[in-house]
């Protein structure tokens, strides 16, 4: 194990703070309950559940690496393998904290696997997302155990079954054709898309922090030709949001209509707007001028997507739950609770990634 720097000494130290500061928020929420929370009726889905899908999302891009490296052949990204695993790794780990965040009773998360309802997307989700957590752990072990056929094998399989995880979070809120915004056929694809935009962002942001945080060596080349690939993905992302605006204001069928308009010009047009021009259009710009053949502004490029892509979780979950049939107007505004235990969800994310680095041989060298 490497001599532990200043650096990483003061970052964990401001992250084991914040970490310690969700423990207190949680207790305070198991004691009182969901109440203590911006959660009503009828927006019973939150910020919790906008992380979960978010952080589901980001995994992809550890396993999209993953595959340049061990299915592509690009021998320029072995270096940065187990890095982008152990991203994935940690992404769906933090995916399962918010989906327990969320839960009044932690302990009922055992119902869906004592009692599973197999006609339930929900049920669907849990088995695949830990099918695809045990893939990306038996990816990362085989490729340290120096297993190079079996680490293909499970490279292989972790491709469709990262498919499958987005497709059946999708299919939560896409099934449901009594919920306005959501009963449409294109929200799984929408979902891998944003979910490779935001994934690639967290690997270079990622690799940013290893290299100038944990000293780990890594070429500019690397980082920067990782970025090359949000000049398709951005368009891609840009296109499926187009085609679903489109569709629904051609359409005009009214429950969705006004979910459009709530977007275009209404409460969450700021959200909206905030997703498509720094998400989406200035990245974009960006990427493609001589600030994208450079380490930062791949690296701010990077964050823009980020936060656009959550932006845009946003913007799926929560208006449909602002438009309903009930007879009241629904408002949501997450309390001091929420937003500690999420910013202590990424404290923990920023943690383990350092204790991984402690303990985990990441370094590889290329052939």
């Amino acid at each position: 194990m490497e001599k532990i720097s200043t650096k990483v000494k003061i970052v964990s130290v401001l992250m084991l703070i914040s970490i310690g500061w969700m423990l207190f928020a949680y207790i305070h929420q198991l004691t009182y309950g969901l109440g203590v929370t911006g959660m009503n009726k009828p927006v019973f889905w939150g910020l919790y559940i906008v992380n979960f899908v978010f952080f589901i999302g980001v995994s992809a891009g550890g396993i999209a690496v993953a595959s340049l490296c061990h299915l592509a052949g690009m021998e320029k990204y072995k270096p940065i393998g187990r890095i982008t695993e152990v991203v994935a790794i940690i992404s769906l780990v933090l995916a399962i904290v918010t989906i327990v965040l969320d839960l009044g009773r932690a302990d009922r998360l055992l119902n869906v696997i004592l009692y599973p309802q197999i006609t339930s997307p929900l049920t669907w989700d849990v088995a695949v997302i830990n099918i695809y957590l045990v893939l990306c752990l038996a990816l990362l072990i085989s490729d340290i155990v120096g297993f190079h056929k079996l680490t293909k094998i499970f490279a292989y399989i972790s491709v469709p079954t990262f498919v499958l995880v987005h497709s059946v979070t999708a299919w939560i809120f896409g099934l449901m054709k009594s919920q306005p915004g959501w009963h449409t056929t294109i929200l799984a694809p929408l979902f891998i898309i944003s979910a490779l935009v935001s994934g690639l962002g967290l690997i270079v942001l990622a690799l940013i922090f290893s290299r100038t945080i944990l000293g780990f060596n890594i070429e500019d080349d690397i980082i920067i030709s990782l970025g090359k690939y949000l000049k398709f993905l951005l368009p891609l992302l840009f296109y499926f949001l187009f085609s679903e605006i489109i569709t629904g204001l051609y359409a005009q069928v009214p429950e969705h209509l006004v979910i459009i308009k709530e977007l275009l010009t209404g409460k969450f047009a700021k959200i909206f707007w905030l997703d498509i021009g720094v998400g989406i259009v200035l990245p974009f710009i960006l990427i493609i001028s001589p600030l994208g053949k450079a380490v930062f502004g791949v690296g701010i490029v990077s964050l823009m997507c980020f936060l656009g892509v959550f932006a845009e979780r946003t913007n799926i979950i929560l208006p449909s739950f602002y438009h309903t049939f009930l007879p009241y107007f629904a408002a949501y505004s997450p309390t001091w609770v929420e937003w500690s235990l999420i910013a202590g969800t990424y404290a923990l994310g920023i943690f383990l990634f350092i204790i991984a680095f402690q303990i985990i041989p990441l370094r590889v060298r290329s052939k």
